[in-house]
């Protein structure tokens, strides 16, 4: 019985480690936005990534009843502090590439600085074999950013719906196979494009087009010290 539980303890802490929990949509796109203006406020306020910081946002956003059950992942989604959160993949993603990259070029409306992904779990669509899924946020078009799994491998792709392949993907990446499935951002294998004007042409390679942190914590740093040289950063409690 001891080794069952043994067992069975470390098989959820290894859950746990590879993958993330919180979900950054379930109170809709608002919220997030707003917990993303709060946390720099925060942060000037004096607040370390602690669970003091989750407090902070809660007083800050207390007049927005619809978000007050998400909080506390919103929080995790904007951060990705691994003081409470879990944190070994980003939530929020975004691509970026060069200015003169054909991808850009081609697809301008992904690499416009605020078109990013957030993270919504694993939902059940097909071939998704239980994978992380990401929907845009900002973008001009409402797309997916999630994995497409076939019989002897898999791909990450941009699609209009959960459910498509990359027979209609903006972007994809097709990875090595073995570990690209949990955390798209870690994925060394380069990203592909078609041109939406000819897609018959196939696939082109996107050697410039990277997926990274939509924002770090030196991007909140930087908000936190706009803030912080305002003045009269005060949050009573």
């Amino acid at each position: 019985m001891r080794a069952i539980l043994l067992f069975s303890f470390l098989l959820h802490q290894a859950h746990d480690i590879r993958g993330i929990e919180e979900t950054c949509l379930d109170c809709g796109s608002p919220c997030l936005s707003a917990v993303q203006s709060a946390v720099p406020v925060c942060i000037a306020a004096g607040f370390e990534y602690t669970e003091a910081l989750i407090g902070c946002v809660t007083k800050v956003l207390s007049l927005l009843g619809p978000c007050k059950d998400c909080l506390r992942s919103l929080v995790c989604c904007v951060t990705d502090s691994c003081s409470f959160c879990s944190c070994d993949c980003n939530h929020l993603l975004r691509f970026e590439a060069p200015v003169y990259s054909p991808a850009v070029q081609q697809h301008s409306w992904l690499f416009n600085g605020e078109c990013h992904f957030a993270f919504i779990g694993s939902p059940d669509c097909e071939d998704c074999d239980g994978k992380h899924a990401y929907k845009s946020v900002n973008c001009s078009k409402e797309v997916y950013l999630h994995y497409h799994d076939y019989i002897l491998d898999g791909r990450w792709v941009i699609t209009e719906g959960l459910d498509d392949d990359d027979t209609n993907a903006v972007l994809r990446n097709r990875g090595d196979g073995l570990d690209d499935e949990e955390c798209p951002e870690k994925e060394t294998f380069k990203w592909e494009y078609r041109s939406p004007q000819t897609p018959a042409a196939g696939w082109s390679e996107g050697a410039e087009v990277k997926l990274v942190p939509f924002q770090t914590v030196a991007d909140i740093s930087v908000k936190a010290n706009l803030i912080a040289k305002k003045g009269n950063v005060q949050i009573g409690f």
